[in-house]
């Protein structure tokens, strides 16, 4: 049987797709590239939000136009699995808590045990991703996660460094720890901190990212751990907005001065950190003012990338049974904080990388120039062609703006 595996939403998603991968492959299954070449189509789905609900349908209907039998798992399966099926969309609904059992439910041969941490050894890409964390119990107002994803549960760290060894033994030059809600690790006594200092003392050339943060679950031992060669200086500190009474509107647990102190004491322990947030635009009830408040703190913190959303309300959370803003509103605003958004990156990208040697980790090439990540997490153009799945000494020389990221375009120190 050929199977084509789809996937839509965050690198969780990627993360248990690759795994999701691999199992298939040891089961005896065929994993294709592309939906024509298949028997049956797996959409491993996401529910962030409704355009990420409507791209899955879409690769459901794709699938089945072309005849395909269709399973669904992942996020969007869980939340709403019966919509799915009454839709006709899929033959068959797979919740994320079973979508490990996958391969044997395909082969109808038995039901595997439920299994929230599989094991990946195969990626496609440089970077590796290994998932320590899974659920969430902070029930945001906005957001169904919690209800795709069930309750928040960690990986022993054991295990964490065991995979990790392994993957950089196998050549992996980048490990990103990633989960739901990787702030709320734990494995006993052990958080967070504890953890990334065991990854970067491994033996190896390699370095260690991390995936979202949360701004009230902050463990300062991150930053004794800023400063080490393996550890990239970039952090992602999920925001949603720079308005207190939105952030309350949103059950956010911390408030915007709390989160613009933990950027200056981060810039102080290591000034060229590079920080990158989330910010939804046009939540229920924000006002003008409220919206110029989330502007004031973007142009103070001086975000090297932000990821920008218009919000769209979720079926069963309390933010979708409040009055909305119009479509209208929440498009100029997000036109609005784009324009903030690139100033104040570009700005803060020439004033604090530009002339400093910075590591790209090369991922391809075209045969004149080659492309990569900065340890900043900033993707960057090589004059050159250098081998994939390296590291590369540049020094930036020039910034430009594309779809929202700030990049360099560098030559070889």
């Amino acid at each position: 049987m050929k199977v084509a595996l789809i996937t839509v939403g965050c690198k969780l998603n990627q993360c248990e797709s690759s795994a999701l991968s691999q199992r298939l492959k040891e089961s005896g299954l065929e994993v294709v590239h592309e939906m024509e070449e298949a028997d049956l189509v797996i959409v491993n789905t996401c529910t962030v939000t409704n355009t990420a609900d409507s791209k899955s349908r879409s690769y459901m209907k794709q699938a089945k136009k072309l005849g395909k039998r269709v399973v669904v798992t992942g996020c969007y399966a869980t939340t709403d699995g019966e919509e799915i099926q009454r839709r006709g969309l899929a033959d068959m609904v797979v919740p994320n808590e079973e979508k490990f059992t996958l391969p044997s439910l395909l082969l109808e041969s038995f039901v595997g045990e439920k299994e929230d941490f599989p094991l990946v050894v195969e990626y496609e890409r440089t970077r590796a991703y290994v998932k320590i964390q899974d659920g969430c119990n902070r029930f945001c107002s906005y957001c169904k996660i919690p209800y795709g994803r069930g309750r928040s549960r960690s990986l022993v760290a054991e295990e964490v460094i065991r995979r990790a060894k392994n993957l950089v033994e196998r050549g992996y030059r980048e490990i990103v720890l990633t989960g739901v809600n990787i702030s709320d690790y734990k494995d006993g006594e052990k958080g967070l901190s504890a953890l990334v200092q065991e990854l970067v003392a491994l033996s190896g050339e390699y370095r260690v990212r991390l995936s979202s943060l949360q701004p009230d679950q902050w463990e300062d031992g991150l930053l004794e751990v800023l400063s080490h060669p393996k550890m990239t200086p970039h952090l992602h500190l999920s925001l949603q907005s720079g308005s207190d009474t939105v952030l309350e509107r949103m059950r956010r647990r911390y408030r915007v001065e709390d989160f613009r102190q933990l950027c200056a004491r981060i810039r102080e322990t290591r000034q060229d950190v590079s920080l990158t947030t989330d910010i939804i635009v046009g939540f229920p009830g924000e006002t003008d003012e409220e919206f110029e408040q989330t502007k004031r703190l973007v142009q103070h913190v001086a975000f090297s990338r932000v990821h920008l959303f218009s919000y769209s309300p979720r079926a069963g959370t309390w933010a979708a049974t409040q009055k909305q803003l119009s479509e209208e509103v929440k498009k100029a605003r997000l036109h609005d904080l784009e324009r903030v958004v690139l100033s104040t990156a570009e700005k803060w990208v020439k004033d604090t990388l530009l002339g400093r040697e910075a590591t790209v980790l090369v991922e391809e090439h075209d045969g004149e120039f080659s492309y990569g990540y900065t340890e900043h997490y900033l993707y960057t153009k090589i004059q050159g062609v250098f081998a994939p799945n390296t590291f590369v000494s540049v020094v930036p020389c020039d910034t430009w703006v594309y779809q929202g990221a700030i990049s360099l375009r560098a030559e070889k120190s």
